[in-house]
């Protein structure tokens, strides 16, 4: 079901959006309350164990001479990568340790080894994304502006590439994402601020 179908989503009255709000508010309360000193010493493993698959694979590759130990530092490597982006700054750089009042461990001061800084990825996921999710127009994520995604979206010969163009997204995923907040298909149509567009290129 597209986002445009409403009246999918419209059946619903005043009296059911409160009541799933205080729902909603409900489950946040239970998971505030449970919040404690074995959450804190989780993702602190999370990141000694993250650190110390970096610190490893490097050494094995800086070691290796033969294939096997090519291919365990570079799996260290790899798996170091994946717990550093998706289990912690993903889950820090959306507030959720911050309850923990870490100056390391916390959203506004949290940095990760990609391409794009940290305050860009805010705005386009944890804003756009998260407040506008799956709405044509709004949400960037739908398709990054290059895939067609959904039968919302109108037809376009262009969109006959988007085995390739999904390829080559999946193969650079970490500078697509860092260029997203650029907004590149507004500066194509002469649409975006230049000075704007000049401001986020220098960040």
């Amino acid at each position: 079901m597209a986002i445009a179908d409403v009246k999918e989503y419209a059946h619903l009255t005043d009296a059911d959006i409160e009541a799933l709000g205080r729902e909603l508010d409900a489950i946040r309360r239970d998971i505030e309350e449970s919040r404690g000193e074995k959450d804190a010493r989780y993702v602190r493993n999370v990141i000694r164990l993250q650190r110390s698959l970096e610190i490893g694979g490097r050494a094995v590759l800086f070691a290796s001479r033969r294939r096997p130990a090519w291919l365990a530092g570079v799996g260290l490597l790899t798996l170091s990568k994946i717990i550093e982006n998706m289990e912690l700054g993903h889950n820090v750089m959306h507030g959720q340790w911050d309850w923990m009042n870490d100056p390391e461990i916390h959203s506004t001061s949290w940095e990760w080894d990609v391409t794009g800084p940290s305050a860009h990825w805010k705005q386009t996921h944890n804003y756009l994304h998260h407040k506008y999710t799956n709405v044509l127009g709004m949400d960037d994520d739908v398709g990054y502006g290059l895939l067609r995604v959904t039968r919302d979206q109108r037809w376009k010969p262009f969109n006959a590439g988007n085995l390739v163009y999904n390829t080559l997204l999946a193969l650079f995923f970490e500078y697509g994402i860092a260029a997203q907040h650029l907004e590149l298909g507004k500066v194509a149509k002469g649409r975006a601020d230049k000075e704007e567009t000049q401001r986020k290129l220098r960040e």
